[in-house]
């Protein structure tokens, strides 16, 4: 392998990475920042060709990094994931990350038209975010819902979606919006090269 593994923090050290994937799209740059606490499954790992991923509670594969793919479980993520550019690379990104989920017999659900007929098959399509179960039903099983850009109290109520389940349902928003703490940068990457899996 041309590349070594990329480092990942240990012990109870607070996710922190940045690197730049290459997605089969194009290329893109992760950003995580933080975790949210006491889920168990690690927030994400590097796996080589034929190694397994760990267990995860909504696992997707971002990209790779050589022959690197980075296994994130966005049942980790503090909030949301955002994916941030060009709305259509946005789309065409989420639809790829929507059949992933759909792939590893994860859940999705879209808001409204917002991956433009591209969602694949299998998706629920919702009016709205939906809201977290009352605490004496069963919660659903766990899956990942797709919507537009958002602002204030909708994107307030987002954020509290995934800490409100559990990390079960987890909103990945996309479009012009600010970067989240857990967020993908879509093409066009500057030219600036990015060190494979920093842990600072």
């Amino acid at each position: 392998m041309d590349l070594p593994r990329p480092a990942v923090p240990a012990g109870n050290e607070v996710p922190y990475l940045s690197t730049e994937l290459e997605t089969g799209l194009g290329p893109i740059r992760v950003r995580l920042v933080g975790v949210a606490a006491g889920r168990g499954a690690p927030a994400y790992a590097w796996l080589g060709p034929d190694e397994t991923a760990p267990p995860a509670t909504l696992p997707l594969v971002l990209g790779h990094r050589g022959p690197w793919r980075l296994h994130v479980d966005l049942g980790r993520a503090p909030d949301v994931l955002t994916l941030v550019g060009d709305t259509d690379d946005c789309r065409r990104t989420a639809a790829l990350f929507a059949g992933r989920l759909r792939a590893g017999g994860i859940g999705v659900a879209t808001v409204g038209d917002v991956l433009g007929g591209q969602a694949p098959q299998g998706c629920r399509s919702l009016p709205g975010l939906p809201a977290a179960s009352a605490p004496d039903v069963d919660p659903p099983a766990p899956y990942v819902v797709f919507t537009p850009g958002l602002a204030g109290a909708e994107l307030a109520g987002a954020r509290r979606l995934a800490t409100d389940t559990g990390g079960r349902c987890v909103p990945v928003v996309i479009g012009p919006v600010p970067a989240g703490r857990w967020s993908v940068q879509v093409s066009p990457v500057d030219g600036g090269s990015t060190r494979a899996g920093t842990a600072d």
